[in-house]
């Protein structure tokens, strides 16, 4: 079955404390030469180096939790870069909205006896959302060998027990 998240999570257990990880993170982020990132105190976002970079890009945002007997849970989201990602959900807020104003202007047309043209925007909101994510998908293909790239450098400097 496809996944129809936009943004993939993944999450595995680690015998580790959560400063050891985080340390081993930013040690394997410097040896490494295929990406690059930023370590905080309690999470880390890698990236692909800023030559491969292109519009489908993914970024993995990394967090840890504390589990019992000495392990820890490690998260990571798989997703497009913040501004890409606020274009979409911006893009799906406006289609929306368009589709609920129109709405509501053709149910007041309908009310009123005029022609109800507004309920024209329900239909084409609907197609644009669509369409919305339908390129989002697209975008995912394109950025799937760089979250495959991502995934793979968390899953060697965490492997599971």
């Amino acid at each position: 079955m496809t996944d129809i998240r936009m943004r993939p999570l993944l999450e595995w257990e680690v015998k580790c404390s959560n400063r050891d990880l985080f340390d081993r993170l930013e040690a394997a982020l410097l040896e490494s030469n295929s990406l690059h990132g930023k370590v905080f105190p309690d999470s880390a976002i890698l990236k692909v180096p800023a030559s491969e970079v292109h519009l489908w890009s993914p970024q993995l945002q990394v967090s840890v939790s504390d589990g019992a007997d000495d392990t820890c849970t490690v998260h990571g989201l798989i997703g497009p870069r913040p501004s890409v990602w606020s274009l979409f959900i911006a893009s799906y807020v406006f289609w929306t909205f368009l589709g609920m104003m129109g709405g509501i202007f053709g149910f007041s047309q309908l009310s009123l006896g005029q022609p109800t043209s507004a309920f024209w925007s329900l239909p084409v909101s609907v197609a644009a959302i669509a369409l919305t994510y339908a390129i989002g998908r697209f975008g995912r293909r394109i950025g799937r060998p760089q979250s495959i790239q991502l995934r793979n450098f968390l899953e060697n400097v965490f492997p599971s027990p």
